[in-house]
């Protein structure tokens, strides 16, 4: 290759890696599968090392890969959080165990190996054996603080007795077992909903959610595999896992310690064998060095320890011919790629589709129609394609683009800027947006107006008896008779739900009007918090933001959707026609916190930070993320926030230890 073609290559290998990056860590989504991005990196790491003068500043070579997220304190690891080596080749494996012996050349080194979990990898910090932070691994150096979050949905110990020193961090892998995710998806595929891909994005989301309410219902597990302690060293891996285990950690379900690597390719075999029955998702096996000091010893890379490697599965893929793509339209007007393809048999089903994600991402898989494409499985639930076999092209054969227009009404497709989405604008006459929006409205969770199906509302629409979900309450009797498929009791329970809906208290309306990304929790929270349809839309952006677990992609939604003409249109409808826009205050104010803001920071001797934001809204409180005039008390604990104290002090705001709020509350 030309020197100027090298260049070209790295870039766009940097430029796809870094999106790759974006995609899987902030958005919790796999455009591509793990052995395809791996290739990629592979390709880079080997181009930068032929030609060091074209390696980019901070390459993805030498990052771990996901930055610190907006919304989140973020926090240091007092060590870094290093991401390992991997390989798919077993001669890797072997090179690996005869460099580790070679630096030990007098001395025993062992190897211990562990199945690798497909999950999340945090840091938990523990003071006198109270738990008192969880972090992400972020960058490696640095990480998002999520105690809140797993608060709701990690069980983790709280309170260890008798701990092996004052202070210490326990490093492992949260993930959603195999179990709890099949029967989420169930309850999903029951009420209509996407599935989703795998337990390793919904583990990511889950931690990263906004909505923290929300994520309750999506149990983590959690799999210690590290133990740190300034004053309590383990002499081996094997040990620091018995110890975590001792201490009320759950550890991997099965490991070994090998003495070579005749033993350790049998063990992998062995998981390749069996990682079916176990409860999480295996996606290979993590081989370190044994003993701890012999680990110092080799030390590390700027990205990876030198004494760990995780050899990696190959996934299960499958060949196919592409035969058409299709483009779905969805409730918020977004258009979505879908390839068709000669059914084929993928990890026990047979599958004939496969979402192709968005316009970039059909722009990159460059695919013509007859391709030979590959297909995987993603947590062996949802199908993607992950590659197309070039040299089998038909040189006749029709590129696939993405449309311009709406596949629905014709519309010229939008494409907001910062977006990878296109989407129709014409919510006013776009059938399936319309179809969707109503569906939406009348869900349980919403009006509850389960008279109203998919065969109602298409001959509602069919009809044009109805445009918009303000219309339903103006549907009357005589032209509701008069439809195909309406007798006489259908229609009166129809329009008896019509009007039952309008005793839905304020935040199922706002989770009812399907405004994007305000789901029932933070419906909920703008309910509680403006109490009514009319101060909610003279709210501004920093007062949106200043609600808890709301951040700017919220906020934004929510603006825009208040400042359009034709939603301001169906919300006059709506309350003309006596829709609740109004939350009405509770009767009992003699809470000892109702109406008052709360800011915390710091750790706390009788309970977790979570626990406390729990205590305060028990009490009546809100608890918000920063300073502002609006705050009430500032409660402090130790290792306090410098500049969230300083600016407390600045605005005048009390100042409350752990002690004092405790007996405000009594």
């Amino acid at each position: 290759m030309k020197p100027s073609d090298i260049s070209k290559e790295i870039k766009r290998l940097v430029g796809l890696i870094r999106y790759y990056n974006e995609c899987y860590f902030q958005k919790g989504i796999s455009e591509i599968s793990d052995y395809g991005y791996d290739q990629l990196l592979e390709r880079l790491t080997q181009l930068e090392e032929a030609h060091p003068h074209l390696k980019w500043p901070n390459s993805p070579t030498e990052v771990v890969g996901e930055r610190p997220s907006k919304g989140f304190e973020v926090v240091y690891h007092q060590t870094p959080m290093l991401s390992l080596t991997k390989t798919y080749s077993e001669i890797e494996v072997v090179q690996f165990v005869e460099r580790a012996k070679k630096m030990f050349p007098n001395a025993t080194i062992d190897f211990i190996c562990e199945p690798k979990i497909d999950g999340v990898a945090l840091s938990i910090l523990y003071e006198k054996g109270r738990l008192v932070r969880v972090v992400t691994r972020g960058d490696g150096e640095k990480g998002d603080d999520v105690t809140r979050h797993v608060a709701q949905c990690l069980p983790l110990p709280q309170n260890i007795q008798n701990p092996p020193c004052d202070a210490f961090e326990v490093r492992g892998e949260a993930f959603m077992s195999k179990a709890v995710f099949k029967a989420l998806n169930s309850a999903r595929k029951v009420k209509g909903e996407p599935l989703w891909a795998n337990p390793r994005n919904i583990t990511a989301g889950t931690l990263k959610a906004l909505d923290v309410e929300g994520v309750k219902a999506r149990q983590l597990a959690f799999y210690g595999y590290g133990f740190y302690g300034p004053s309590y060293t383990c002499p081996t891996q094997q040990v620091a896992l018995a110890l975590l285990s001792a201490l009320g950690f759950s550890v991997p379900p099965t490991y070994k310690v090998c003495h070579n690597s005749v033993e350790i390719m049998a063990y992998i075999r062995y998981c390749a064998q069996y990682k079916k029955d176990l409860p999480v998702e295996v996606d290979g096996v993590v081989i370190k060095v044994n003993k701890l000091d012999q680990q110092d010893r080799m030390g590390r890379t700027a990205k990876s320890p030198r004494w760990a490697i995780a050899y990696k599965y190959q996934p299960e893929r499958a060949h196919s011919t592409l035969q058409r793509v299709t483009f779905q339209l969805g409730r918020t007007g977004i258009v979505t790629p879908v390839a068709h393809f000669s059914p084929v048999l993928l990890a026990g089903t047979t599958v004939r589709r496969a979402s192709l994600y968005n316009a970039d991402e059909l722009a990159r898989r460059d695919l013509y129609l007859g391709d030979t494409i590959f297909i995987e499985k993603g947590g062996e639930i949802i199908p993607k394609v992950v590659g197309v076999d070039r040299a089998r092209r038909y040189t006749d054969g029709q590129p696939v683009r993405f449309i311009c227009s709406c596949p629905a009404c014709g519309t010229l497709l939008h494409r907001a800027a910062g977006c990878v989405a296109y989407y129709c604008p014409n919510k006013q006459g776009c059938l399936p947006q319309l179809k969707g929006g109503l569906l939406h409205f009348s869900h349980r969770k919403a009006m509850n107006i389960d008279a109203l199906g998919p065969k109602t509302v298409d001959a509602l629409l069919e009809a044009k008896l109805v445009q918009t979900v303000a219309d339903l309450y103006t549907l009357r009797y005589d032209a509701l008779n008069g439809l195909a498929g309406f007798q006489a009791l259908s229609t009166q329970r129809l329009l008896a739900n019509i009007q039952g809906s309008k005793t839905r208290p304020f935040d199922r309306v706002l989770f009812a009007l399907g405004i994007q990304h305000v789901g029932e929790t933070v419906a909920r929270k703008l309910a509680l918090h403006f109490r009514s349809m009319e101060r909610l839309q003279g709210a501004t952006e920093a007062e949106l933001l200043q609600l808890p677990d709301i951040g700017e992609k919220i906020v934004q939604s929510i603006l825009d959707y208040l400042k359009d003409p034709y939603q301001q249109t169906i919300l006059n409808g709506l309350q003309a026609a006596g829709v609740q826009f109004i939350l009405p205050e509770p009767v009992d104010t003699l809470l000892p916190f109702s109406s008052k803001n709360f800011v915390i920071s710091g750790t706390f001797q009788k309970f977790t930070r979570a626990e406390c934001t729990k205590l305060i809204e028990a009490a009546g409180g809100r608890v918000l993320p920063a300073i502002s005039s609006k705050v009430d008390y500032f409660v402090a604990g130790t290792k306090v926030g410098p500049s969230k104290l300083t600016k407390a002090m600045a605005c005048g705001i009390p100042i409350l230890e752990e002690d004092e709020l405790i007996k405000m509350m009594a």
